[in-house]
């Protein structure tokens, strides 16, 4: 359903689609998925099982919700509505007939070189380009989204008047962050995938339809974080989505997700998100968080954070109150362990766990809900940063990457640096000190003046307290593979359960590799970005070895969905494309063709 929030109004007239033959009414700037959603459409595409999948991620990573617009397949939450579109289901294999459709698009190369290429319109991305561009650097921002600002950032689509004086504080905040960064000089590209990092200047996006290899003399990644689900049974049912999915709804469209909502998984998000719900008239169900009450906590674990960001505490501690006058129980040191329903979600099933995170028994409740949001944390989008070589380290206990770089957010790789979620997690207060200093020391790097960065750097330290802090008083078991039986899906995209796997594993199959060539887990569309941790966990379980960042899946162009035709075009024959990859008088290593000599390095 649709809904209205202080200081954001529609600014246009409705218009009309077809999904399926059904008429859909639409705003603009709404995305597919956004309208589908208000007009209480869940299923959005077909496996090859025949089960059904409804979006859940709400920011490209997972291919979930799949659908064809006019024959050509789509990320719907991608792709914005627009009127007059024929939408269907998409099917678990797209028809022949669609791939035609997209040569209608294709188109050469071009390049582009600038100064500083911004990957990410987020927090740290916009504050990198805001003080790069300010110091006369030519700096260009590319983001995925139609409209800057990130996950944390999210700002109203386009076709809405917004009253920037009625707005919330993290609405106006992102506003005055893009202006800023604009007025500063940063040029942004909206609505462009970067897919192929074929070296540190050789970035390929493609934007409506067609490829640019963008060159730059510093690269900064700042692609963020997706968020970290939990395997449960029925987890891939139509209308179980991320909190942050939930959210974009919320805040970039104005639609809720549902009518009936319960929220799981640990962390404040989902207590900001719940709060958000039910101020837009939303039913809230219940909320169900894997620590423990933050009003038991120690005065040792909320002094810090009251004496570091009395601001952001006194807002947390607000949304929980405000959630209990309004009648909405929050269970503590509870889990998701089971969703019910086929074609969408009808209910959700929580238990107590104990401290190694299982279900203890006896304590299971059912809740008749149409929505569940499920957020267990966050895992940096890294897959560029570590195609072109950037070093990372992998996390087994906390099932999450961390990228080596100095406190500048400079990489392993002095041209590149990576800033904000992207390298770790640390919070979006913590990546806007962090883009900052990063912009900073690439005008250094480019010969500019010097920057103050004091103050940043002590933000950063501040805010590096505070996240230490906050993240003992929701200190939980982590749940990875726990609450999953054997039927269990793993791998969202392939179907893979976690009896196969564990099958495979048991019979001698010790590497990612193995597992992935007998399985096929990773190959689907989200390239293993959900299912890897749970693998490496399962791998830990039988192997007693802890995962280094090496034993992961490859990440590889194109690292996001696109067409052939935006990816070959009319880029000519195989030797073109590959010198198209290489600059003159650098020394690289990067070559499409093997070596005549399979032994040779």
């Amino acid at each position: 359903m649709r809904i209205s929030s202080s200081g954001i109004e529609r600014d246009s007239a409705p218009f009309e689609l077809s999904f399926e033959g059904r008429t859909i009414t639409a705003y603009q700037g709404e995305s597919l998925a956004a309208a589908l959603l208000a007009a209480g459409v869940a299923a959005f595409r077909t496996t090859h099982t025949s089960a059904t999948r409804g979006p859940f991620c709400g920011m490209g990573v997972c291919g979930e919700c799949r659908v064809l617009v006019n024959g050509a397949p789509v990320r719907a939450c991608m792709e914005p509505a627009l009127p007059g579109l024929d939408v269907k289901i998409a099917p678990a294999f797209a028809p022949a007939s669609s791939v035609g459709a997209s040569f209608a698009t294709a188109s050469n190369w071009s390049e582009l070189a600038v100064d500083v290429l911004v990957v990410g319109g987020g927090p740290a991305g916009l504050a990198a380009a805001r003080v790069a561009a300010a110091a006369d650097l030519d700096v260009l921002v590319v983001d995925e989204r139609r409209k800057p600002g990130g996950q944390y950032f999210k700002q109203p689509a386009e076709g809405f008047r917004v009253d920037e004086s009625a707005v919330d504080a993290q609405f106006a905040e992102g506003m005055r962050l893009l202006r800023a960064a604009r007025e500063a000089g940063a040029k942004i590209m909206s609505g462009a995938t970067v897919w192929g990092a074929f070296a540190a200047d050789a970035m390929a996006v493609v934007v409506d339809g067609r490829t640019r290899l963008i060159r730059a003399k510093r690269l900064i990644l700042a692609t963020g974080a997706y968020e970290r689900a939990v395997p449960v049974p029925g987890w891939t049912t139509p209308g179980v989505m991320t909190t942050g999915a939930a959210q974009t709804l919320l805040r970039a469209y104005q639609v809720a997700p549902g009518r009936r909502i319960l929220l799981a998984g640990n962390g404040p998000l989902n207590l900001q998100v719940a709060h958000e719900l039910v101020r837009s008239g939303v039913e809230v169900v219940a909320l169900v968080e894997t620590a423990g009450s933050p009003f038991f906590s120690a005065p040792s674990t909320l002094l810090p954070m009251a004496t570091t960001a009395p601001a952001l505490l006194a807002t947390g501690l607000r949304q929980a109150l405000g959630l209990r006058l309004r009648g909405v129980p929050i269970h503590y040191r509870h889990a998701l362990v089971g969703v019910e329903g086929t074609e969408r979600v009808t209910g959700a099933v929580i238990a107590a766990i104990d401290v190694s995170g299982h279900a203890i028994d006896g304590t299971r409740r059912s809740f008749a809900v149409d929505t569940v949001c499920v957020n267990y944390g966050f895992l940096p989008q890294n897959e560029l940063a570590r195609s072109i070589g950037c070093e990372f380290k992998f996390d087994a206990h906390t099932a999450s990457f961390a990228a080596q770089r100095d406190a500048d957010g400079r990489s392993s790789l002095p041209n590149v640096f990576i800033v904000g979620d992207a390298g770790g997690m640390r919070g979006a207060r913590v990546a806007l000190a962090q883009g900052a200093l990063a912009g900073a020391a690439v005008a250094a790097d480019l010969g500019r003046a010097p920057i103050d960065v004091k103050m940043w750097r002590q933000e950063m330290r501040r805010h590096e307290r505070f996240q230490d802090a906050l993240w003992r008083l929701f200190a939980a078991p982590p749940l990875i593979t726990q609450l999953a039986d054997p039927a269990t899906l793993i791998c969202r995209c392939e179907e893979i359960d976690r009896q196969t796997i564990e099958n495979r594993l048991q019979q001698q199959a010790t590497t990612f590799g193995t597992v992935k060539r007998t399985t096929r887990l990773g190959m689907g569309q989200c390239q293993g970005r959900y299912c890897a941790t749970l693998c490496a966990d399962l791998l830990r379980q039988c192997s007693a070895r802890e995962p280094v960042a090496d034993d992961f899946f490859a990440p590889r162009a194109p690292s996001k969905p696109l067409a052939i035709a935006a990816l070959a075009g009319d880029a000519g024959p195989e030797p073109a494309a590959v010198d198209i990859l290489r600059t003159p008088g650098r020394d690289a290593n990067i070559c499409l063709d093997p070596p005549a000599d399979p032994t040779a390095p």
